[in-house]
C-alpha cells in the first residue's frame, strides 16, 4: 500500500515539459482480447494500463461515449455525431464547408468538418450538469495549439463519432483526414475496406510536426465488430489477427518519431458487442508511466480504474494548460503495479459484484417491508407470538456490516447470495444465544456497525470499494469516500450505539453525553472530510442527527436560541469544510470544492442545477426505488404506533428516555437525508432502518407486557 501511495505522489507531481500527445482509439476491443494477441501484448508491457468507466448521460454507444470524452464530463450525443468530412467532401452532394456555414453561420477554417456539433450542444445545454462539447478541442485552440484527427469507422454507413473527441465547440478540427482515402478496397474485410496502413502513416507524418495532439481512428476493428454475426468463426479470427498486425506496425512508427516527453494513449471506450463488457480500458505509454503500472485518476482515487472523463484532462495537463471547471474529470497518473492481468481480476470481481447487487439489495429491501410491516399487523392481531419477530428485525440490523466485511467479490453471485444468507443466521443465532437483553443487543450490533465503517473509512474504505452497499464502478455515481447508503448506516448506527450504552449506564449519563459530544463532533468531520468520507449532504444528516439527539438527551427545551445555536453550528462547519476543501489542490478536493469552482465561473446557475438535478434525481428515485417502499414502510409503522395501541410511545419514552431521544434524531436525520442528498431516498432509508427497527422491537415487548395481553396469553 505504501509503495503504491509513493508511485501515486510521484507520479502525478513529475515536472515535465509538454509534449505531443498521439491517441489511438481501437474501439471495439476488449482488455483481454487486446492483452493475448500477440503483436499487441509488447505494447501493454510496455505502459500503464487502466479499466475506463464508460458512464455517459445517456446510454454507452460510440455517438455519447466520443462526445463525453471530449467534454470530460457526462455528455449526450446524437446520430449527427456520425456527420464529420472533409471541408470539401461531399453530404448529400453539397460540400460539406456549405452545409457547416449554413448550420453554424461561422466560416469554416478546419480541414474537418463536423456537421452535428449545433445539435449536440443544444441536447447538452438540457443537463443539469455542466457539459460543454468539444471543450477538449476549443481549449487547444485558445491556446494556439493545433489538433489532428486521421480515419474513421464507416460501414454501411458513414461512422465518424470520434471527431467529436477533438473538434472545438463549432466542430472543427484544423489538421488530419477522415475521408475514404484512409482506406483501401479488400474483398476479405467486413464491408469491403479496411484501412490503408500506408496512407495513415503518410498522413500522420505530415501533420505530426504541424499538430500538438493527433488522434488515429483504427476503425477496422469497429467495422469487423459491426459485421462479425454475418460471419464464419475462422474468416473473423483472421481478420482480427490481421487487423492487430497492421496497428501494431502502425505503432511501431509511431513510437519511433516520439520525444521522451511525448506521450501515446491506445483507448477502447467499447468492448465487442458479443462479449460488452461494462468498461473500456486505456495504455498510456510515456515517461510518467513506466511498464507493469496502472493507471488511477483523483477521480476513482483506486489503482487500475480511470473514467474515460479523466482523458481530456489528462491531454490538457500534457499540453501544460489548465483544466476548466467543466471537465469533470482528473488527470490520470500511475498508481501502484499490476498489469492487465490484475486489470482482468479487478474487473471480474467487480462484475460479480454488480451481478450480485441488484438480486441482493432488492431481497433485502422486500424482506425490511415485510418483516417491519408484518411485525406492525402482528401487534394488533396477535397471529404468533411477537417473540417470533424478533430473531427477523435483528437480522435486519446485521445484513449492513456484514455486506461490508463478506469477501463477496470472490464469490459466483450464487455463492455470495448463499454465504449472506447464512452468516446473517449464524449472527443472530449468536447474538440471541449470548446476548439476552435487548438493549444491549441493540449496542452491540450498532456499535459494531459504526466502528467497522469508521475503521473502513480510515483505512482509505477499501471494504466499501467491494461491498455490494458500497459504491458502484459500473455507474460511477462514486467512486470514493463514504457513500449515501453507509453514510446512512453510519449515521443511524452511531446514534443507536450511544443512545443504548446511555440507557445501559444511567448513572453515567453526564460522562457519556460528553463523550458523545466529542464522538459525534469526529464523526461529522470524518463524513466531510476530503480524505474521508467526502459527503456534504452526509455531514448535513449526521449534524442533524446528533443535534436533536443531544438536545432531547440534554433535556433542552426547543427554543429560537437552541435554533440559532444549531444554525451557527451548521454554518460554521460548513464554511470549515469549504475552507479546508479551497485550501487543497484541485485534484484533492472533493465534490463540494469542485461546486465551488464552478460557481466561481458560472455563478448562481450552477447552484441553481445542482439543486434541480438533486431534486430530479430523488424524484426518480422515489417513485421507481424499492429502498422509497422501505422508508414509506418505515413512516406508516411511526404513524400507526403513534395512535395505536394508545399510549405505546408515550410508555416507551417513560422506560427508555435517552434511547427515545436518538430515535427522535434518527427520523429527523433521515428527513435531512432524503433532502439534502442526491439519491436520498436511499440514505433516508438506511438511517430509518435504526430508529424503526428498534422501536417496532420494543413495542412488541412492552405490547407483551400489557395485563390485557398477559391475560389473553394464559
Amino acid at each position: 500500500m505504501l509503495i503504491s501511495l509513493i508511485i501515486c505522489w510521484s507520479s502525478s507531481v513529475a515536472a515535465q515539459q509538454p509534449g505531443k500527445v498521439v491517441i489511438v482509439t481501437i474501439n471495439r476491443t476488449s482488455l483481454m482480447q487486446a492483452a493475448a494477441d500477440k503483436s499487441m501484448a509488447p505494447w501493454f508491457a510496455r505502459g500503464s494500463v487502466g479499466l475506463l468507466n464508460i458512464s455517459t448521460a445517456a446510454r454507452q454507444l460510440p455517438i455519447h461515449l466520443y462526445v463525453t470524452m471530449g467534454a470530460g464530463s457526462r455528455a449526450i450525443g446524437a446520430d449527427s455525431a456520425r456527420l464529420a468530412y472533409m471541408a470539401d467532401e461531399q453530404n448529400n452532394g453539397v460540400a460539406a464547408s456549405e452545409t457547416f456555414f449554413r448550420r453554424t453561420s461561422i466560416a469554416p477554417e478546419g480541414k474537418i468538418l463536423h456537421l452535428g456539433m449545433a445539435e449536440i450542444n443544444r441536447l447538452n445545454q438540457e443537463l443539469r450538469h455542466p457539459v460543454q462539447p468539444g471543450l477538449l478541442g476549443e481549449m487547444l485552440r485558445q491556446n494556439g495549439m493545433v489538433a489532428a484527427v486521421i480515419g474513421n469507422a464507416d460501414g454501411l454507413l458513414v461512422s465518424r463519432e470520434a471527431v467529436t473527441f477533438l473538434a472545438d465547440g463549432s466542430g472543427q478540427v484544423p489538421l488530419g483526414d477522415v475521408s475514404r482515402q484512409t482506406l483501401k478496397k479488400d474483398n476479405a474485410f467486413p464491408f469491403g475496406w479496411r484501412i490503408d496502413r500506408e496512407k495513415v502513416w503518410s498522413i500522420f507524418q505530415e501533420v505530426f510536426n504541424k499538430a500538438d495532439v493527433v488522434l488515429v481512428e483504427w476503425g477496422d476493428f469497429s467495422r469487423l465488430d459491426e459485421y462479425r454475426p454475418l460471419m464464419a468463426t475462422a474468416p473473423a479470427l483472421a481478420r482480427e489477427q490481421e487487423i492487430f498486425l497492421d496497428l501494431s506496425w502502425f505503432l511501431d512508427r509511431v513510437f519511433a518519431k516520439l520525444s521522451p516527453a511525448d506521450l501515446l494513449l491506445l483507448i477502447s471506450p467499447l468492448s465487442p458487442a458479443a462479449e460488452r463488457g461494462r468498461f473500456g480500458y486505456m495504455v498510456a505509454i510515456g515517461s510518467q508511466f513506466p511498464s507493469g503500472a496502472l493507471l488511477s485518476s483523483d477521480t476513482t482515487r483506486r489503482p487500475g480504474l480511470a473514467a474515460i472523463t479523466d482523458i481530456a484532462p489528462t491531454i490538457l495537463a500534457e499540453q501544460g494548460l489548465r483544466i476548466p471547471p467543466a471537465m469533470l474529470g482528473m488527470p490520470v497518473s500511475a498508481c501502484g503495479y499490476g498489469g492487465p492481468s490484475a486489470l482482468l481480476e479487478m474487473q471480474n470481481q467487480i462484475g460479480r459484484i454488480f451481478q450480485l447487487r441488484v438480486p441482493l439489495l432488492r431481497g433485502y429491501v422486500f424482506m425490511q417491508i415485510v418483516i417491519v410491516l408484518g411485525a406492525l399487523i402482528n401487534l394488533f392481531a396477535h397471529f404468533v407470538s411477537f417473540s417470533r419477530f424478533e430473531s427477523l428485525l435483528l437480522a435486519l440490523l446485521t445484513v449492513p456490516p456484514l455486506l461490508l466485511i463478506l469477501p463477496l467479490q470472490l464469490l459466483s453471485p450464487e455463492a455470495g447470495f448463499i454465504l449472506v444468507s447464512f452468516t446473517v443466521i449464524i449472527t443472530v443465532a449468536l447474538i440471541k444465544r449470548f446476548v439476552k437483553r435487548q438493549l444491549f443487543q441493540f449496542a452491540v450490533l450498532a456499535l459494531s456497525t459504526s466502528a467497522l465503517i469508521v475503521v473502513d473509512l480510515l483505512r482509505g474504505a477499501e471494504l466499501m470499494k467491494v461491498s455490494v452497499l458500497g459504491y458502484d464502478p459500473v455507474s460511477g455515481a462514486r467512486y470514493y469516500g463514504l457513500g449515501n447508503e453507509y453514510m446512512g448506516v453510519l449515521v443511524g448506527s452511531s446514534v443507536l450505539a450511544f443512545t443504548a450504552v446511555i440507557s445501559l449506564l444511567p448513572r453515567f449519563k453526564s460522562l457519556f453525553i460528553m463523550l458523545t459530544v466529542v464522538t459525534f463532533l469526529g464523526l461529522v468531520l470524518l463524513i466531510v472530510a476530503p480524505a474521508g468520507g467526502a459527503n456534504f449532504g452526509g455531514m448535513v444528516t449526521a449534524l442533524t442527527a446528533y443535534f436533536v439527539t443531544l438536545v432531547l438527551l440534554c433535556q433542552i427545551r426547543p427554543s429560537w436560541i437552541s435554533a440559532a445555536v444549531a444554525l451557527i453550528l451548521l454554518t460554521a462547519i460548513s464554511a470549515g469544510a469549504l475552507y479546508i476543501n479551497l485550501r487543497l489542490p484541485q485534484p484533492d478536493q472533493s465534490h463540494l470544492g469542485r461546486t465551488v469552482g464552478l460557481f466561481q465561473e458560472g455563478g448562481w446557475q450552477v447552484i441553481q442545477d445542482v439543486v434541480f438535478r438533486k431534486a430530479e434525481m430523488n424524484s426518480r428515485l422515489f417513485r421507481y426505488s424499492l429502498w422509497s417502499r422501505a422508508f414509506l414502510a418505515f413512516l406508516i409503522m411511526l404513524a400507526v404506533l403513534f395512535y395505536r395501541p394508545y399510549g405505546i410511545l408515550h410508555e416507551m419514552r417513560k422506560r427508555f428516555p435517552q434511547l427515545s431521544a436518538g430515535f427522535w434524531g434518527i427520523i429527523v436525520g433521515s428527513v435531512a437525508a432524503f433532502l439534502f442528498n442526491d439519491s436520498g431516498v436511499v440514505a433516508a432509508a438506511t438511517t430509518l432502518l435504526y430508529a424503526g427497527v428498534p422501536i417496532i422491537l420494543l413495542a412488541g415487548r412492552i405490547v407483551g407486557q400489557m395485563p390485557e395481553n398477559r391475560q389473553n396469553s394464559q
